[in-house]
């Protein structure tokens, strides 16, 4: 993955994380078994030290797609008591509020195309937590406030 392009492919799977397995993979080879890819042992400490910093690279590009996938579903936490509300005759107040961007565009439009959806679906873990909750509300007051938090 580069950061170099203009548009933004992060809903996707993360195949960087197979190469920077495989990359681990082929460096313990490179320090455990040197004869074994046919290298003398000076010349595998090398390799190995090249095989892991491209794991390096390569897993932070894929946690990077991971940590992007998982923020979509998460809302940062934003509290307000009614006496830090502005008041005003002549303007509204909405929120915070951020700069529109065009790659906000494009990551509206990216979650939009239906083959993607799945990244957007909340999991059956929270889906069943939140019937439990429910459920729960009236029955089992306690495990309602545990499924809350």
């Amino acid at each position: 993955m580069s950061d170099r392009y203009v548009m933004e492919a992060l809903l996707r799977p993360a195949v960087e994380l197979n190469t920077a397995v495989a990359a681990g993979c082929a460096a313990f080879v490179c320090v455990s078994a040197p004869w074994a890819v046919a290298l003398s042992p000076s010349v595998s400490y090398v390799t190995a030290g090249a095989f892991v910093a491209l794991a390096a690279v390569r897993t932070r590009q894929g946690l990077k797609i991971l940590r992007y996938r998982r923020n979509l579903k998460r809302l940062p936490r934003y509290v307000m008591t009614s006496r830090q509300v502005p008041v005003s005759r002549y303007r509204l107040f909405l929120g915070k509020g951020f700069s529109w961007e065009q790659k906000h565009l494009q990551r509206l439009l990216e979650t939009r195309r239906p083959e993607v959806q799945a990244f957007l679906q909340p999991s059956v873990a929270y889906r069943l937590a939140r019937k439990t909750e429910r459920w729960s509300e009236y029955r089992l007051p306690w495990l309602s406030r545990v499924l809350r938090t």
